[in-house]
């Protein structure tokens, strides 16, 4: 189920529909702040988007991306009402639906379809944070760096450098060495080298 169809099936409760809203955000507005309690499930219609920490010496790391027809959300928010620890950014200009958590669970115990719908979800998230876990303990950066150059090849295009070198946690620099030793063994015919 893509999320246009799954809004509407939420609109449809009449409890639920009053507080679902709809809006836009300006390429670089943040629909989160760090720091902030939002206890909504955002739906992303249009655009991309990025979350990221600020540590305390003011140094931005990417938590991850999002493109159009995915689902964001703090869950320390929307679980325990507490601030979240990350900020949420738009990178292109957004259209989100937000929806707030609580009725949104409500809703999901009454309805097994949805209920299986948001387990799903679940599992996915999951999976994704056990992968990103298993790259950053595991791999070089240059594993990571091409990890990410198939797993977001949607989105790719869309990105700085600089973006990407923050999604796998080293510096613009180093992954510009990084790319240039990729592109000296794919000339000389070397796939892979480290």
């Amino acid at each position: 189920m893509n999320i246009y169809d799954l809004i509407e099936q939420l609109r449809a409760d009449p409890d639920l529909a009053p507080k679902i809203r709809t809006t836009t955000h300006a390429k670089g507005s943040q629909i989160i702040k760090q720091g902030e309690v939002c206890g909504d499930v955002i739906f992303l219609r249009k655009g991309l988007a990025q979350m990221s920490y600020v540590t305390f010496e003011g140094k931005e790391w990417i938590k991850s991306f999002f493109a159009e027809n995915a689902i964001m959300g703090a869950r320390r928010c929307q679980i325990l009402g507490e601030p979240s620890h990350f900020a949420i950014t738009c990178l292109e200009d957004c259209e989100i639906t937000s929806v707030p958590y609580d009725g949104l669970r409500k809703l999901a115990a009454r309805s097994p379809d949805l209920m299986a719908i948001f387990f799903d979800f679940n599992e996915q998230v999951s999976m994704r944070k056990e992968k990103r876990e298993y790259e950053f303990l595991c791999l070089s950066a240059q594993d990571r760096y091409q990890g990410f150059l198939e797993d977001y090849a949607h989105i790719v295009p869309r990105l700085t450098q600089a973006q990407i070198a923050s999604f796998i946690g080293i510096t613009p620099i180093a992954l510009s060495r990084i790319r240039k030793r990729i592109n000296q063994a794919e000339s000389r015919g070397v796939v892979g080298a480290q």
